[in-house]
């Protein structure tokens, strides 16, 4: 951090203006006058082209500006387009669903004059106004979409007609006059693509006539004037402007053509020009549609009245102090000029530090005079660019971690810690909804596999559709009392969860503190910030609902002792649905994840995970000269039991067996179902006599088991084989001998068990 400081020692408290007087009265000698008028018509021409560079820079602030809103509605389609929910919908056409999504977006983005979904030939499946089947063009942009798959902001000129056919209400004469049949819409189009193939889109329209963002934003943000101008007849033609003083365009307001014809080869103007009797220092951008044409232009403006009365201004001062400046001091002057110009060589050199990076630059001015309230003002404006900066890299962090991650507890710790950053917060909850201690998805599927099913009694196996609970996966400066397992209707956070509303306490009183025995009886724990050494309560604390639809994901719960303003808590509903559909996916690929590795039917790992972990454990048990088994079960006669009693009871057999073979295993074993009525159980570091031994253990749990729909017992043949042997010399070796062990065991009557030890194989029972 460099730190430029500068003291002038005692100095009588007088202003800049008077300083400066005087120096030019006791400083500035007669043979300067000449120098003067020189440097006053360079200053002059100099200021002309510092104005037109600085309104050629603002110029390239008003294309950002020009299509920010264009690029929001992009942002947020883009988002939608990766929701698997939305994708389903265009696929099945589910109208409702997409009417509840662009209501949704219509209510967001305010500035859209139309937000529609097309299906995969671009017609209209659903649109803000309710109209469909119509095919929108907007000068190839569709076409262009579609064949590319990638997403676009442009602007196009749409007829009218195509825009009453689309339901969006047009008021007065057009863009350019009467004769107008089109207006000029800045056009946001996303592409929905699944499996490789566009399978829709959904767009945005922001009608530019009459729009008065772009004049006013930039006007806010820059104090120049601002135009928006279409083409039309073999001209530009002025459609949205602001109403003030100064102002030399209005609506419907024409370019000069040797203006025109400059903007429409396509490159960008900057010049002094005259209009309609009025100076102005002016920039204009052309605006192309999607094949390129120019269809338009935006303009930046100001009067160059104030620049001319500062030149003559000048001129008068600096002739007067010459001619005083004959009886200056020299000492006077040096002294005066030291006075002035030290301290503009400090901000000269801070201004130089900041502009090349250093965000830590402080200006630290001792005058009694305004320069010191221009060094305090720097090193405050140092610190907010600093503090801004900071937090939309965060910002741009949290959103790009969110699209980039699939790891549940990565995007819960990270979200908090970025969150708090951000906003400062005092502590943060993420509790994540699971029903029965699972999680939605797992719950889905578990109801799936589960369907139709019966207990050991024959009675049809019951899901519990009870509320579930909240669990906290992630939390911080809260005390563990405060961040434990809830029902999801009780409590705060469930009844934010439940009527999928944000729940906002604002400024907590601080005697608080006074009413802890109160609280916790009634739940308010929450309310509670533990530091280690005390337990304070926070000035606000905010719930947010986490869901997607009527999928439940959670509760985002933070606090601040420093509190939010709506900002904040508008800022905090934005990441709520953005961490929603972040957990959502990571929650789904968790799920997924798992069931590609296990059996649904038993809940034991699969062929694929047997095989897998059986090579780690041949090559662990080769490489360590350890000893190794494998059991090969398949249930007697199980053909037989479907065929008599019907898949569903073979089914409940089979889920029987998986449970047992899991319960009756060590830790460090391995059961899997191979297919059909077969399972193998790995035995890390178990020689042939223990694993005979848990093979009759399991044979004799599986012949004592009974079932109420079956009338007879369940048997199963077992074949073994185990390490060291000579013959056996891959992970598919011991495999296919435990495999050949039990062909000899069913084909000797079943109900047996026959094992391979040292090459030779012995019926064990």
């Amino acid at each position: 951090m460099s730190e430029i400081k500068y003291s002038a020692g005692f100095r009588p408290k007088m202003s800049i203006k008077k300083k400066l007087v005087l120096s030019f009265f006791l400083a500035v000698l007669l043979p300067l006058i000449l120098l003067a008028a020189v440097n006053t018509f360079i200053f002059k021409e100099r200021i002309k082209k510092e104005t037109l560079d600085e309104i050629k820079i603002t110029l390239s602030g008003a294309q950002g500006i020009y299509y920010s809103q264009g690029n929001q509605l992009k942002s947020a389609f883009l988002i939608s387009s990766n929701n698997p929910y939305l994708i389903n919908a265009i696929t099945h056409k589910n109208i409702s669903f997409i009417n509840s999504l662009i209501e949704s977006y219509t209510d967001a983005f305010g500035f859209a004059d139309y937000i529609g979904i097309t299906d995969s030939r671009g017609g209209i499946l659903a649109g803000a106004s309710g109209a469909s089947g119509f095919k929108p063009s907007f000068e190839r942009m569709m076409f262009n979409v579609f064949h590319t798959g990638f997403p676009v902001v442009k602007t196009a000129l749409i007829k009218r007609i195509a825009l009453a056919r689309m339901g969006v209400k047009v008021t007065g004469n057009g863009a350019y006059g009467r004769r107008s049949s089109s207006d000029m819409f800045l056009v946001a189009v996303v592409p929905f693509i699944h499996e490789g193939k566009v399978i829709g889109s959904m767009f945005g329209l922001i009608n530019l006539n009459g729009n008065s963002y772009l004049p006013e934003t930039i006007y806010n943000e820059y104090h120049v004037n601002a135009a928006v101008f279409a083409s039309a007849s073999n001209a530009q033609v002025c459609i949205s402007t602001l109403k003030i003083t100064g102002n030399i365009f209005r609506a419907g307001s024409k370019l000069p053509n040797n203006i025109r014809n400059k903007i429409i080869g396509g490159k960008n103007l900057v010049k002094e020009i005259s209009y309609n009797g009025k100076d102005v220092f002016a920039a204009f951008h052309p605006v192309r549609n999607i094949d390129g044409h120019v269809i338009g232009s935006i303009a930046v403006f100001v009067s160059n009245r104030q620049y001319l009365s500062i030149f003559r201004k000048i001129a008068i001062y600096a002739s007067a102090v010459i001619i005083l400046g004959l009886i200056i001091s020299f000492i006077i002057s040096y002294i005066a000029s030291k006075d002035t110009l030290n301290p503009i060589f400090a901000i000269a050199k801070a201004i130089q530090n900041f502009t090349q990076g250093d965000l830590d630059t402080k200006l630290i001015i001792k005058t009694n005079d305004e320069f010191e309230d221009i060094g305090k003002n720097f090193t405050g404006m140092t610190e907010t660019v600093k503090d801004r900066e900071e937090r939309m890299q965060k910002y741009n962090v949290f959103s790009n971690f969110l699209v980039g991650s699939l790891d549940l507890d990565n995007i819960a710790s990270s979200s908090l810690n970025i969150l708090e950053g951000l906003l400062n917060l005092s502590s943060g909850i993420i509790y994540i909804y699971e029903n029965d201690g699972r999680s939605s998805h797992d719950n889905d599927e578990r109801k799936t596999a589960l369907a139709g099913q019966s207990d050991d009694a024959g009675n049809a196996l019951h899901i519990d559709n009870h509320e579930g609970f909240l669990i906290p996966r992630k939390f911080y400066g809260m005390g563990k009392f405060a961040a434990g397992k809830i029902k999801a209707d009780e409590g705060v956070p469930g009844h934010c969860l439940s009527k999928k509303k944000t729940i906002w306490f604002h400024n907590i009183p601080e005697n608080a503190a006074l009413y802890k025995d109160e609280l916790l009886e009634n739940g308010g724990t929450e309310k509670l910030v533990d530091y280690g050494f005390c337990e304070v309560f926070p000035k606000d604390i905010a719930w947010l609902p986490l869901y997607i639809g009527d999928v439940n994901i959670g509760v985002l719960t933070v606090s601040s002792i420093y509190g939010f303003n709506k900002e904040d808590i508008s800022f905090l509903e934005h990441v709520a649905k953005e961490l929603s559909i972040a957990l959502d996916n990571a929650r789904l690929h968790e799920t997924l994840k798992e069931l590609s590795i296990t059996d649904e039917l038993t809940g034991l790992y699969n062929r694929r995970k047997l095989n897998e972990i059986l090579e780690i454990e041949f090559d662990r048990a080769k490489r360590y000269n350890n000893n190794l088994s494998i059991l090969f079960i398949d249930i007697d006669y199980f053909k037989s039991i479907n065929d008599f009693y019907g898949h569903k009871v073979g089914d409940v057999v089979l889920a029987k067996l998986g449970s047992l073979l899991n319960e009756n295993t060590r830790s460090v074993d391995t059961a899997a179902r191979y297919g059909g009525e077969e399972f193998v159980i790995i035995l890390p570091q178990t020689d042939f006599k223990n694993a005979v031994y848990t093979a009759k253990k399991i044979k004799k749990i599986i012949q004592d088991l009974k079932f109420t729909q079956i009338d007879r017992e369940i048997t199963v043949s077992i074949g073994i084989a185990s390490l060291p042997d000579e013959d056996i010399k891959s992970a598919e070796d011991i495999l296919k001998t435990a495999d050949d062990s039990l062909y000899k065991a069913k084909s000797s009557g079943r109900n047996k068990i026959i094992g391979s030890f040292a090459g030779k194989r012995t019926q064990i029972d």
